[in-house]
């Protein structure tokens, strides 16, 4: 994996996990966990990276996750402290550096009440000794199955063809 995105990833899962953010990132960054890594596409300019995070829509883990937020990005701390939680529409979106981070309430394939059972699905894995919770293979590719793009048909693909666990091969 990219050091670069290795490096945002860690820090990111670091200030989640202080704030005991229940969370777990899917999307390409768990495509690349699981299998050969795919860049994203048709990413804003000077945006590297897209890193989708799905957290417990509850309104404890949505305060734990805007107080996450806030420590590293402390300029939207106020803004976000005035959202308005709703678990159906409370998407949160914003840019750090050159990634863009997105923090979904739901997926595809799974509302936010399946969420815990999802979570009990998870791989825990490790950068540097910080834990990243990633959404099982077996999820990933029912949410994948659900969008139905055509990324996503080739992600599953790729999950199906290459079996290669892990952020440092």
């Amino acid at each position: 994996m990219d050091k670069t995105l290795s490096e945002g990833i860690k820090n990111l899962a670091q200030a989640l996990n202080l704030y005991k953010v229940k969370h777990m990132f899917v999307g390409g960054v768990a495509v690349g966990f699981y299998a050969k890594p795919r860049p994203s596409t048709n990413l804003p300019k000077g945006i590297d990276y897209d890193v989708d995070i799905w957290y417990l829509a509850t309104t404890e883990n949505f305060v734990s996750l805007i107080n996450a937020i806030g420590k590293i990005r402390p300029e939207l701390k106020m803004d976000l402290n005035k959202i308005v939680f709703d678990p159906l529409k409370t998407f949160l979106k914003f840019d750090l550096d050159n990634f863009h981070f997105d923090f979904l309430p739901e997926l595809k394939a799974f509302d936010y009440k399946d969420f815990n059972k999802c979570y009990e699905n998870r791989e825990v894995a490790q950068i540097d000794k910080i834990e990243v919770s990633m959404i099982s293979i077996d999820d990933l590719i029912l949410n994948k199955k659900a969008t139905g793009r055509s990324k996503d048909k080739e992600d599953i693909e790729n999950l199906n063809k290459n079996s290669l666990k892990g952020f440092s091969r």
